[in-house]
């Protein structure tokens, strides 16, 4: 992540420096991603960039936290606009996901991810132990867990788990098929629904026999 030093830069030398970077990293495969063309887009001398960062995977972790904090900032926005409802937002982040992949420089970073090495990955995301600290305390507080069957943190975070591995295979899909986006979003609902009412037909009743015959 970046150094201290990179922190007290002024907002517009930060910002230079972060559209020189994700220009590189959408433009090219990892591999071949060229410090030297963000030095020269972003006007800094290689010694200062070294200051900032200790390579290309350091820049790279910067820009996906980056990422992470603009989703974070959203989703706060839309539980406050949906009083709390999981479902809600879950629903508008494919909507927004699905939007900005078609001309946001996030989203074609994200895309062009999947050709990344796993161990380059792997250094630079979160695993799913992490997806609590980088969603945020506040996230688990806004969401309302009064019609939730299972409303502790830990099956909040399950549901939230869960949801985004289906809207990772839509966003997947679209990346590949574009012109199915109707059909994806569909889909996408359909999974939701199966989360939201469970699979089964009468589900409560039959959770209820089983727990009296244990």
């Amino acid at each position: 992540m970046p150094s201290e030093r990179f922190h007290r830069l002024s907002k517009e030398k930060q910002n230079l420096i972060w559209k020189a970077s994700m220009k590189e990293f959408i433009a090219v495969p990892y591999e071949k991603v060229s410090i030297n063309k963000i030095i020269r887009d972003a006007g800094i001398s290689r010694g200062s960039f070294y200051t900032y960062f200790e390579d290309k995977r350091d820049v790279l972790s910067f820009l996906l936290e980056d990422t992470t904090r603009k989703w974070r900032e959203f989703c706060l926005e839309e539980l406050d606009k949906t009083y709390g409802d999981v479902f809600s937002l879950m629903e508008s982040m494919m909507d927004h996901a699905l939007r900005f992949s078609k001309n946001n420089d996030m989203f074609r970073l994200h895309k062009n991810l999947i050709m990344y090495p796993d161990d380059v990955l792997m250094e630079c995301r979160a695993d799913d132990g992490e997806l609590e600290r980088l969603v945020g305390e506040e996230f688990f507080r806004r969401i309302d867990r009064s019609k939730l069957r299972d409303n502790s943190t830990g099956g909040v975070l399950l549901l939230v788990k869960l949801c985004f591995v289906a809207m990772t295979a839509g966003i997947g899909e679209f990346h590949k098929h574009p012109d199915h986006e109707e059909i994806i979003k569909r889909e996408y609902k359909k999974a939701l629904s199966i989360l939201k009412y469970g699979a089964c037909k009468d589900s409560q009743q039959d959770q209820a026999k089983e727990q009296a015959d244990e």
